[in-house]
């Protein structure tokens, strides 16, 4: 499915060390499994850097660039992850999960200010896994 048409999720990754924990990489593998059946009432698309070495993201972890196309009926952004926390995640789920889904609900909150009868409600609770789940795996 592409990005381009509505209601699916493209979901692109680029790594930036060839040294990036296995971990990690198997993580964000699930979160695309996970999202990408979902049905989604618009098209996103979320390009993922993950900070390593060689491309080195010293800025906090956040989504860039964030971008609602109307007439496409798309929403895209870039998600920019932390080299040291991804380097250094002893729990690659609870840097990931809750990373993905402050982004993908940034990407909602923009359709639903630009999209008239757009449910942000509905389409919120089909990532509220991320959050949840994230909050079971963190150790107390």
């Amino acid at each position: 499915m592409s990005a381009r048409s509505p209601g699916s999720l493209s979901f692109r990754t680029v790594y930036g060390d060839p040294a990036i924990p296995t971990a990690v990489i198997s993580e964000l593998t699930r979160l695309k499994a996970g999202l990408r059946p979902l049905d989604w009432q618009f098209g996103y698309d979320l390009f993922v850097t993950v900070g390593g070495d060689l491309t080195v993201v010293t800025e906090p972890t956040a989504l860039l660039s964030p971008r609602v196309m109307l007439a496409e009926r798309r929403a895209s952004g870039e998600l920019r992850l932390n080299s040291d926390d991804v380097l250094r995640t002893t729990d690659p789920a609870a840097l990931l999960r809750p990373a993905v889904h402050d982004a993908l609900g940034e990407l909602v909150t923009r359709a639903a200010r630009r999209v008239p009868g757009f449910d942000a409600e509905s389409e919120r609770a089909r990532f509220a896994f991320l959050r949840s789940s994230a909050v079971e795996r963190t150790p107390s």
